[in-house]
């Protein structure tokens, strides 16, 4: 495995996934869209990293499975942020 390129590749797949959820849902408030954004780099870094090994131990594809594990991952980090900010802070913010 080479570190380096997949690390490289995650943080821009991740990067990629944060900028299409800005573009198609942005957040009203930019503290929000920052953490989210961090929130879809990590996912993608952390949580991408293992998926890409998966994908690419399974089918192959190397840098390009962890570009697309990247991708998703990212994507998914954001939208788990997004899920757990509405149903625990926002739940606390209505009382």
């Amino acid at each position: 495995m080479q570190l380096p390129t997949e690390i490289g590749a995650l943080f821009l797949a991740g990067a990629a996934g944060a900028f299409v959820r800005a573009v198609y849902r942005p957040e009203p408030s930019w503290t929000r869209r920052l953490l989210e954004g961090l929130a879809g780099a990590l996912s993608a870094i952390f949580l991408g990293g293992l998926v890409g090994h998966v994908i690419d131990a399974t089918i192959g594809g190397g840098t390009w499975a962890y570009l697309a594990a990247g991708f998703l991952m990212g994507e998914a980090g954001i939208a788990g942020v997004q899920a757990l900010r509405k149903r625990f802070i926002e739940k606390e913010e209505k009382k």
